[in-house]
């Protein structure tokens, strides 16, 4: 982590009873609205989002300070919207990642 990374505006995704390794390749499903538009977001940038644990699996709404402040860096290899409204997304870890500060902003989070 001594390599400073630049995640300014980065969307997050918090993710529930899974954390994400670099090198790691991963499905994920997701249906929480704020956690499909950051997939979203990142589709139409660069494909990259932050992958940060909650704390707490059963919050629906995470705030900032549900949070883990250390996650994995990602790159979004594929993605599939089901007929269900949710979202399966492969991706790819790549770093770990320190986050300073977390924007929750509606709709979505976004790094520091």
């Amino acid at each position: 982590m001594s390599d400073k990374l630049d995640l300014t505006n980065l969307p997050i995704l918090p993710l529930r009873d899974v954390v994400v390794y670099p090198h790691m390749v991963i499905p994920l499903f997701v249906g929480r609205d704020r956690s499909i538009q950051a997939i979203d977001l990142a589709m139409e940038d660069n494909k990259k989002i932050v992958l940060i644990a909650q704390k707490n699996p059963d919050h629906d709404d995470p705030k900032e300070a549900d949070l883990y402040q250390v996650g994995t860096l990602a790159t979004i290899l594929q993605l599939l919207k089901l007929p269900d409204g949710t979202v399966k997304v492969l991706v790819e870890g790549e770093k770990r990642v320190k986050v300073d500060r977390v924007h929750s902003e509606e709709p979505l989070f976004s790094a520091d």
